[in-house]
């Protein structure tokens, strides 16, 4: 079911039809105009959690962007009769969004992973990136900072955009209880997407990505923490 050109409709989830560019561009112009936005993504993953829980469906659908993070969501959107999605995982804007971060001196927040995994993506953000500015990092657990020493440094800082990556739906679910707390423009849902950046996990050979096996990949470097999600998901 098609609800207009600008969204295709999968099992009761609004995906929007933007492509990479668009969606940056939309960031730049949210953040120039001190907009309050909410973007988040979908994958296979996402899309059967928001079956079984009305309550992430809602909040997903209450974003103001949600974009394709997997093959299977293009794939539906193709079924569907519905538009072209692009296919759109962290690894392929992380660094196109710390480029227009630099040149636009946007500041930015990693909230995100286990312990050291924001950190060390921090340092390897830098390294490529001298000038970016990341003004503050934390981890997805809560281990050093509590949930108010977060949302003070937040209110500190002043991030143009503050990624969270906590995985779904507990980030999404924490981005909707405190976004009316948090000044800032755009909070994006991440995902793993800085255990990928500090190098935790690898990445998919590019021949099994243009394959579209990128969760074949995934399910063969963590069987065990991924095997219901790729098997029966």
């Amino acid at each position: 079911m098609i609800l207009d050109k600008n969204y295709v409709s999968i099992l009761g989830v609004k995906v929007n039809c933007d492509d990479k560019q668009t969606i940056l561009s939309k960031v730049v112009k949210w953040v120039n105009e001190n907009q309050i936005r909410t973007i988040t993504y979908v994958n296979a993953h996402c899309i059967n959690l928001s079956c079984q829980n009305i309550e992430y469906r809602d909040v997903i659908n209450q974003a103001d962007l949600v974009y394709s993070d997997g093959i299977s969501v293009v794939w539906a959107s193709q079924f569907l009769g519905g538009c072209q999605l692009e296919k759109m995982t962290g690894r392929e804007w992380i660094f196109d969004l710390c480029e227009i971060a630099v040149k636009n001196k946007f500041r930015l927040y990693l909230f995100a992973g286990a312990p050291g995994i924001a950190n060390s993506a921090r340092e390897k953000l830098q390294a490529r990136w001298p000038e970016l500015q990341i003004v503050g990092t934390t981890d997805g657990y809560f281990k050093k900072k509590s949930n108010d020493q977060i949302l003070e440094e937040l209110a500190i800082t002043k991030p143009h955009v503050l990624l969270v990556g906590m995985g779904s739906p507990q980030q999404e679910f924490w981005v909707s209880k405190y976004r009316e707390e948090i000044d800032v423009p755009i909070c994006w849902s991440v995902g793993a997407l800085f255990d990928y950046v500090a190098g935790v996990e690898p990445s998919v050979p590019y021949w099994m990505n243009k394959l579209a096996l990128e969760w074949l990949w995934r399910l063969l470097i963590d069987p065990k923490g991924k095997w219901q999600r790729y098997i029966f998901g």
